[in-house]
């Protein structure tokens, strides 16, 4: 039996989070490879950060407003989210479209511009 070997050049890069984050959250890179793709997967609040392109920041201040994705809080502490709830909130989320030709046309003129003398 022979055992191939793949180049590591060959090898998919993993896949990390943005490394920016907003001043007072510490950045912690997350390999989005290993989270587990089941729906009842338990994510901490970096993984879910990730997986949302929020900060943990902004799902903090969801979690504080109650208008963020549902989580469960383990001992009274510790922050957890379920893969499924986050999808769930995603698609919840409104959809962008952009302005079509029929929406230039009912777009007033404006302000008028200044005379030059």
């Amino acid at each position: 039996m022979t055992r191939t070997t793949v180049p590591v050049a060959a090898m998919p890069e993993p896949i990390t989070a943005p490394a920016s984050s907003p001043a007072g959250t510490p950045k912690r890179p997350v390999d989005l490879s290993t989270i587990p793709t089941v729906a009842w997967a338990p994510l901490n609040e970096y993984e879910a950060a990730a997986v949302t392109g929020h900060s943990v920041k902004t799902l903090r201040r969801l979690r504080q407003e109650g208008t963020g994705p549902r989580f469960t809080k383990l001992n009274g502490c510790t922050v957890r989210y379920k893969l499924g709830d986050l999808w769930a909130y995603l698609e919840a989320q409104p959809k962008g479209g952009g302005a079509t030709a029929s929406d230039k046309a009912k777009r007033c003129a404006g302000r008028p511009r200044k005379a030059v003398a």
